[in-house]
């Protein structure tokens, strides 16, 4: 095997800003929904999935692999020292080309389970089958289904640990690896298999409490040298006609030495001693006990000749060293190009204008190259490049980087991303440099000099095409100015447990002189704002390992010109009752109204709150209206603030934030804590959706309890608009109060406040998790959570006396036997009811309110439940949620609605209705995914309801998603076949009832045709059609088709 990149990549431990590139899939929508709380029994990271290539950092590190991560044919994956990847259930790592994990001996990189308690086989392992030889260096990989499987594929395996698999360790077909100064422990199934022409060399290898050590089936090469295989079940279990020797090696202390099928070699017999049995005849039997073998589906396979005997093929082997570098005095170079072409037919319907998709031709071209040194250099360019009609020419990304031991160098697009307080996600394109200086005792750089310059958000111009919106023009007051941003850091690392960041963040708005682009004059959609924000991060690890500590501290301010504008727009916003929390998206609705019709019902939700009883239609046009009146109040406010803004000015407590973070494993038992704080005035751009005057605070505390049972609490509080305009309320707890712990605020407070909007709000999670794992085939979790919110809002109970309203018709209001009555007269309809209580109602009209203070308490209760079922090939998931929200408002002056006995649909025309928004949901997620060599399926089916109290209302919806791939003549052609189907029926009473419908109905075919080893083709059509039959306006049928041309080299 080619010894790729083991120098090379080996010297890439000093990178500490380098580009990856990743290509986020959608999640399985077959697992149970999930509350915030109910995530927490999985640890947090960067969130990936999908493909990927380049670099992954430690600096962002951890992360939390979502779903399956794809390391696709002609791309490379490069980690970093100290990088760790947690991987979800059922998540694997699949390398088509290649991997170097480039871990030293006091940074592993390690792979694990993502759960807080891990078991063995929570996550499928890795799979490699890349062309070029792929490297584990310094890497642990535990808890996982199958540790690693290479086939048709070189490895080379060094200073690694692999531990805890249920099935096997480490197995080879068709492939060699090389495996050195190694440790394979605790796996329940083969440590370390080999088949099926595979070949695996071995030099001072550790093999303990394994069932099976060393597995050697048909046509199986090892040689083994200085290698300890002691108390296991099995040390060796060879099954005939196979090779193995070892030499200065000891199988001692094991229950059995060897179980073999054949006459063992000399070596081997001689290195077994000190056993309880050193020789056994029951290799069969212990074979057929141990899970079947492990496959990569979608790779073309080596046949085995059943006549072909080992000591044939040991003789036609290549007698070139297995070490040698074919690239030792050149460029190592890998990459590929892919060109592409399609073409799309909309259709709308009559009198409604296509504002969805870009009809006609489109063109589409991507680029990756990667070359690497003999000495540790890399030079990297990623380019995706596409138009169409509308965006005659869009390059995004275009990256090129340049890294060695000193020096890493990047232009053109790249991601900024460290604390989530000061820059939790900052899009640069522009130039970034990062200098590693000295090394520490763990052979890391002492020292790291950064910085940054550039792009971090483009600029709209005025009549200018918006880049995502088909015939959209930019209008006046959508104006998007450019933000400039510049950024420095220093890291200190003086050992391997301990490092601190500082560093700065400087950005500044352009409109009328941007740089390298065309300027305007006119009303930008946001604020112009100059920000500055210094940081400081440290973390800790602490002996031995099991606690981790995490700080950041961040002082920053924005200084704007339109702040009165952009308070005016705000005004419209909380007035209406919208949800603080999503004036982000709310601006970003006003540069682009377009976007409304394609906000989710989470979107539409969380900027209206689960307390709306609107159907998404009416929520969509209140949207409309409420964004024109928006920029309608900006555009009559006057600003006495000039546009030469001054940084520095009033900064103060407000302008802080602070994090840290806990994380502690004891045993069986997991602790976590965190708390943040934000101060009302503080902004990064490095973190621009960051809401200001916020306190969270939370923990959690995880227990196994049996090996079969792990058991979890956690509890959260999110409070927002803690300080409410002014400097109290500091822990969050108590709102009108100075240090803001659990004591109450001043009456005069209260009743001097009592009508604001925006008071503080409460956001309170529990939850209670229990996982169960019965057998390595069958899992289960039932999970319980509580969400508790509160807050003050002003409302009141006021007596309306127009008959429109239909107090009157309440029941309270019915004559009774032996009263007065009196007839009331509505558009010609005659009513009669008590005279003295309708008396009694109206008489309360000179009162200022029948009702105030009014606080919004919020329960809602959710219960969750699924189970996974593996049979062969096939995994079934079956799972079931029950949500139900109550309402347990009160208002706290209510002497005169007490005396009024009224339904609570009466209370809502007078200003509030209690429970109007409840409601019962209960979802059923299904999932069958089936994989093998002639097809892969996957089948997920969701059924949802929901019955509300107010109207009657009713939501029932339906998601089928199926996706199917079938290689055919050999792997030459491989097609797929998906579709989507989505149907959403809600009715309610208005006068009768009332329905709404919404149908989405997706499918569409590809052909990939393998050419060549380099050359392929993928040849693609398909339909989406979105039907909305009352609303015409959001109906369209896109048909498509097109071709993709790729090139490996």
């Amino acid at each position: 095997m080619k010894h790729v990149l083991i120098t090379a990549i080996a010297l890439t431990a000093s990178l500490s800003s380098a580009q990856t590139e990743l290509q986020a899939e959608a999640q399985t929508a077959a697992q149970t929904e999930q509350t915030p709380a109910q995530k927490s029994p999985i640890l947090r990271g960067t969130a990936i999935s999908g493909n990927i290539r380049g670099f992954l950092r430690a600096s962002e590190s951890p992360y939390l692999v979502t779903g399956d991560l794809l390391v696709d044919k002609a791309s490379a994956l490069v980690i970093e020292p100290g990088v760790i990847l947690q991987f979800t259930p059922g998540s694997k790592l699949k390398v088509e080309g290649q991997i170097v994990a480039a871990g030293i001996s006091t940074e592993a990189v390690v792979f694990k389970s993502a759960a807080r308690t891990p078991k063995a086989g929570d996550w499928k392992g890795i799979t490699i089958s890349g062309e070029n030889g792929s490297e584990l260096r310094n890497a642990v990989i535990t808890d996982a289904e199958n540790g690693v499987v290479i086939e048709n594929t070189g490895l080379n395996l060094h200073g690694s640990s692999i531990k805890n698999s249920t099935g096997r360790g480490l197995y080879i077909r068709n492939g060699k690896a090389e495996i050195t100064d190694c440790e394979f422990t605790d796996n329940q199934g083969a440590a370390l298999h080999v088949s099926n022409y595979g070949e695996a060399s071995l030099d001072n290898v550790v093999f303990k409490k394994n069932t099976v050590a060393i597995y050697n089936s048909n046509l199986g090469y090892i040689d083994a040298s200085g290698t300890t295989i002691q108390e296991n079940g099995y040390g060796i279990l060879d099954m005939g006609n196979s090779h193995l020797t070892l030499k200065n090696s000891d199988i001692s202390k094991n229950t059995v030495g060897a179980s073999a099928a054949d006459v063992l070699d000399n070596s081997v017999s001689e290195s077994i001693s000190g056993n309880a049995n050193d020789f056994t005849v029951d290799s069969r039997t212990v074979a057929g006990a141990l899970s079947e073998d492990p496959q990569i589906f979608g790779i073309k396979k080596r046949i085995t000749d059943p006549d072909e005997k080992i000591g044939n093929l040991i003789k036609s082997r290549e007698k070139e060293s297995a070490l040698q570098d074919s690239t030792a005095k050149s460029w190592n170079i890998i990459g590929n190009v892919m060109l592409g072409g399609n073409y799309h037919h909309v259709i709308t319907g009559k009198s409604y204008e296509n504002t969805f998709q870009v009809p006609g031709f489109g063109a589409e071209a991507s680029a990756y190259l990667l070359m690497q040194s003999p000495d540790g250099r890399t030079i990297e360019f990623n380019a995706d490049l596409s138009a169409d009609s509308w965006n005659r020419f869009s390059p995004n990304p275009v990256t090129l980087s340049y890294t060695d031991q000193v020096n890493h160098l990047v232009l053109g697009d790249f991601q900024k991303s460290q604390g989530d307080i000061y820059m939790s996600n900052l899009p640069i394109f522009g130039v970034g440099y990062t200098m590693s200086l000295l090394r520490n005792n763990a052979d890391m750089p002492l020292f790291e000099l950064g910085g940054f310059f550039g792009e971090a958000r483009r600029p709209y111009a005025w009549n200018d095409r918006h880049p995502l919106i088909y015939k959209e023009y930019i209008e006046d007051g959508e104006l998007q100015a450019q933000r400039l941003a510049y950024g420095a850091s220093f890291k200190w690392a003086p050992v391997r447990r301990f490092d601190a960041t500082v560093g700065i963040i400087y950005a500044n708005d352009e409109m009328e002189d941007p740089l390298l682009r065309d300027g305007s004059s006119r009303s930008t959609g946001e604020p112009m704002q100059t920000s500055f924000t210094m940081y400081a991060d440290g973390n800790w690890l602490f002996y031995p390992g099991d606690i981790e500590l995490n700080g950041s501290v961040a002082v920053g301010r924005a200084d704007t010109a339109d702040v009165a504008k952009e308070r005016a727009a705000n005004k419209v916003f909380s007035e209406a009752g919208l949800n603080v929390s999503s004036m982000g998206t709310l601006r970003q609705l006003m540069n682009n109204e377009s976007r409304i019709r394609t906000l989710s019902d989470q979107e539409l939700y969380n900027i209206f709150g689960d307390n709306t009883t609107l159907t998404r239609s009416q929520m969509r046009d209140s949207l409309r209206t409420l964004i024109r009146d928006a920029k309608l109040a900006k555009r009559e406010e006057d600003s006495d603030i000039e546009d030469s803004r001054v940084m520095g000015l009033n900064w103060g407590s407000q302008n802080f934030a602070i994090g840290a973070s806990l994380d502690w494993s004891i045993y069986k038992t997991t602790i976590s804590a965190h708390v943040k704080y934000v101060g009302e005035d503080f902004y990064s751009a490095g973190s621009p959706d960051q809401l200001s005057d916020t306190r969270e605070f939370g923990g959690r505390i995880e227990q196994e309890i049996r090996d079969y049972w792990t058991l979890g609490f956690a509890y959260q509080i999110n409070v927002e608009n803690a300080a409410n305009h002014g400097n109290t309320n500091l822990f969050g707890l108590g709102e009108g109060t100075r240090w803001g712990f659990f004591d109450e605020a001043s009456d005069s407070w209260q009743e001097e406040h009592e009508l604001d909007n925006d008071r503080t709000k409460y956001i309170q999670n529990f939850s209670l998790e229990n996982t169960f794992k019965i057998s390595n085939n069958i899992s289960t979790r039932l999970n319980y959570n509580l969400e508790y919110r509160t807050q003050y809002r002003p409302y009141q109970l006021q007596v309306n006396q127009f008959y429109k309203d239909g107090v009157f018709l309440d029941d309270w209001f019915a004559p009774r036997k032996g009263k007065k009555t009196i007839e009331l007269t509505d558009n010609e309809n005659s009513t009669t009811v008590d005279a003295e209580r309708w008396a009694q109602y109206t008489g309360y009209a000179i009162e200022d309110y029948l009702a105030s203070n009014f606080q919004e308490r919020i329960f809602r209760h959710t219960w969750a439940a699924d189970v996974s079922l593996k049979q062969g090939k096939s995994i079934v998931k079956v799972g079931g949620v029950l949500s139900i929200r109550s309402d347990y408002s009160k208002f706290y002056k209510d002497s005169l609605a007490n005396l009024l006995d009224l339904a609570d649909s009466t209370w809502g025309k007078m200003g509030y209705y209690f429970g109007g928004a409840d409601y019962l949901e209960h979802t059923y997620p299904l999932s069958w995914t089936l994989e093998t060599d002639l097809l892969q399926n996957s089948l997920i089916v969701r059924p949802r309801f929901k019955n509300y109290t107010r109207d009657e209302m009713k939501e029932s919806e339906i998601n089928v998603d199926e996706e199917m791939t079938i290689p055919l003549m050999n792997k030459f052609l491989t097609l797929g076949i998906n579709g989507e189907f989505r149907y959403l029926l809600t009715t309610w009473e208005d006068d009768g009832e009332q329905d709404e419908t919404e149908m989405d109905i997706l499918g569409g075919l590809n052909v990939k045709v393998n050419h060549t080893k380099h050359w392929s083709s993928e040849w693609f059509a398909g339909t989406a059609m979105y039907l909305r039959p009352d609303s015409k306006r959001d109906e369209y049928t896109d048909i498509y088709g097109g071709i993709r041309v790729n090139y490996i080299f």
